[in-house]
């Protein structure tokens, strides 16, 4: 690299040199508006997530499906293929986001997958509409790993639960708001414009987002090398990438390893509430396609408030005690049974039902208990994994969520064939959640001490760096410094947020 104040020659600005322009680029891009700009890719990126759903019926009758078929083929085969081809392409954009230059790889991968989901606007069979699905599984699948990476590099410990939980919300909102949009413009201008009305802004985004999102430093918010950064005579660089060998020691962290058999266990019943419990209402319950979308809608916001409540209260009880922590996300799990087995057992015409505000609320606290666990594993994550392995963990943890997200579908429409769709639904609302809830209090045994070690990693990491040429051997293996590249192929050194 050149002498300190040397001109640089990447247009984002990402390889400053000199801790003065550095400042300069904070200014117009602070890590509050980085934040801002991901929440609402976000939001509109996890749309398209549920949009089939309150039209489920109607899809199921432009390709001539019976009853069976549209559960099997529609609820269960569709929602397979999405989320299982953006698996593998999860894993290996994880990969790439400890590796490569950030923004750039996630702009590209919201584009690419969200240009299928525009294009369902041309769907005639029903070939088309798997194929298309599996693409935009792309976006959702390669995203999440890209989205925590950075924002792990922009926030610390002791407010990564907090930041989780806002882009939590930012999801949560975001499949409200799909769904919202499906459900009301589906019955009047087709199930196929939906895709298109969530998609448009996704793409515009991406495109936003290439010029305005900057790359943050990766290592820069560690305790152990805080002191480092703010330095401004060291000019100090997080060097550490990953490598095959430090891939494989992911599953050496017994955190981990109990995030990702929740992730897989606890998505049953959000397969069943995200595929099947609309057409449920409308069908079985006899509801309007519009009251039953607003009764999944209401637990989508519900779920919002959740998701943001509980990465408040999470980071809350963990700064005081963090086993305090886990205790509520278990807890909280496990009591959200509760209500989606309401939901799920409600009378069949002509018995009467409850009134539609008591159904309103229901919904709502379904959401609202269900989603305090998500923005806080995410941060556990964050806090058990080294800045160069977070990529490839998230994208593992996206892998187990998808099989549980995609296998899930399927499993339960394989049980309504055999038990009916009543039977099928509580099965895998009590065994998903009552698993997921088990899974989630053992993780207050693990990630303290896999969290110390982690700074004592990048603490060990440091020294190496400083030296330019000592390579460190640590638990799962040797710590060497590869650079990362930006788009050019050039060593990148980045903005390391205020």
């Amino acid at each position: 690299m050149g002498e300190q104040g040397e001109e640089t020659s990447d247009r984002h600005g990402l390889l400053h040199q000199t801790e003065e322009v550095q400042e300069q680029r904070l200014e117009g891009y602070s890590k509050w508006l980085s934040v801002a700009l991901l929440c609402v890719m976000t939001a509109f990126l996890f749309a398209d997530q549920n949009v089939m759903a309150p039209n489920l019926t109607a899809i199921a009758e432009d390709f001539g499906f019976t009853p069976e078929e549209r559960d099997r083929k529609l609820g269960g085969d569709v929602a397979m293929v999405f989320f299982l081809v953006g698996a593998p392409v999860s894993v290996l954009i994880g990969y790439m986001t400890d590796k490569v230059q950030r923004n750039s790889l996630f702009c590209a991968v919201v584009f690419l997958g969200e240009a299928p989901c525009l294009a369902t606007l041309l769907v005639t069979k029903y070939w088309h509409l798997v194929f298309l699905r599996a693409l935009t599984g792309i976006a959702i699948g390669g995203a999440m790993p890209l989205i925590f990476s950075m924002l792990g590099d922009i926030f610390g410990i002791d407010r990564r639960a907090m930041i989780s939980s806002i882009l939590s919300t930012s999801m949560g909102l975001g499949i409200s708001f799909g769904q919202f949009v499906s459900g009301m413009v589906g019955p009047d201008h087709g199930w196929r414009m939906p895709f298109a009305i969530v998609s448009l802004p996704s793409i515009f985004l991406a495109v936003l987002a290439f010029f305005l999102l900057p790359e943050p430093a990766r290592g820069c918010t560690e305790e152990a090398l805080r002191s480092k950064f703010e330095d401004p005579t060291t000019n100090f660089r997080y060097k550490e990438r990953i490598n095959w060998h430090k891939s494989l020691t992911v599953w050496h962290v017994r955190t981990n390893l109990l995030v990702f058999a929740q992730g897989a266990i606890g998505c049953l019943p959000w397969g069943m509430i995200f595929t099947f419990l609309n057409d449920f209402l409308s069908q079985e319950i006899r509801l309007s396609v519009q009251d039953s979308t607003a009764i999944l809608t209401a637990l989508n916001i519900g779920g919002s408030f959740g998701a943001f409540c509980g990465g408040f209260l999470g980071q809350y009880l963990f700064n005081k005690r963090p086993f305090l922590m886990t205790t509520m996300m278990g807890t909280s799990t496990i009591l959200g049974i509760a209500p989606l087995l309401f939901l799920v057992n409600l009378p069949s015409p002509p018995s009467p039902l409850p009134p539609f505000g008591t159904l309103l609320f229901v919904a709502a606290l379904t959401g609202f208990v269900g989603n305090f666990t998500g923005p806080n594993i995410r941060a556990i994550l964050l806090n058990c994994n080294t800045p160069e392995t977070r990529g490839t963990t998230f994208a593992l943890y996206n892998l187990c969520d998808d099989l549980g997200k995609g296998f899930g579908p399927a499993i339960i429409a394989a049980m309504i064939v055999t038990q009916g769709r009543v039977a099928a639904f509580n099965t895998a609302v009590v065994v998903g959640w009552i698993g997921c809830g088990c899974a989630v209090l053992c993780i207050g045994f693990t990630m303290e001490a896999d969290a110390a070690k982690v700074q004592e990693k990048v603490s060990l990491a440091a020294k190496g760096s400083g030296s330019g040429a000592q390579e460190l051997e640590l638990e799962g293996g040797p710590i060497t410094g590869s650079p990362a590249l930006d788009r050019n192929g050039h060593e990148l050194q980045a903005i390391c947020p205020a």
